[in-house]
């Protein structure tokens, strides 16, 4: 497993074959002041296929569900690593 840093925060870098689950949306929204937060998200589960050869933090994933294919980019969306794969294809 590789921990980085970007941006002075830690983050585990994803590798291919990594079960992840990521948030698609939320249930509900809470106004805080002039902002809505998220309540209750919203997860899609999926695999991590592929690494971007143009930008290191997107990800191609396949949805577990319906074996769709999405982006992710770790920069911006709120993931989570259930399992680790091999790795090797």
């Amino acid at each position: 497993m590789k921990i980085g840093i970007y941006k002075h925060i830690y983050y585990v870098a994803l590798e291919v074959g990594n079960l992840i689950r990521w948030v698609v949306s939320h249930a509900s929204y809470e106004a805080s002041g002039d902002v809505l937060v998220g309540q209750e998200p919203i997860y899609k589960y999926g695999i991590v296929l592929k690494t971007s050869m143009k930008s290191p933090t997107h990800y191609i994933i396949a949805d577990c569900a319906d074996a769709r294919w999405h982006v992710l980019d770790s920069k911006y969306d709120q993931y989570e690593i259930l399992s680790e794969g091999t790795g090797d294809g």
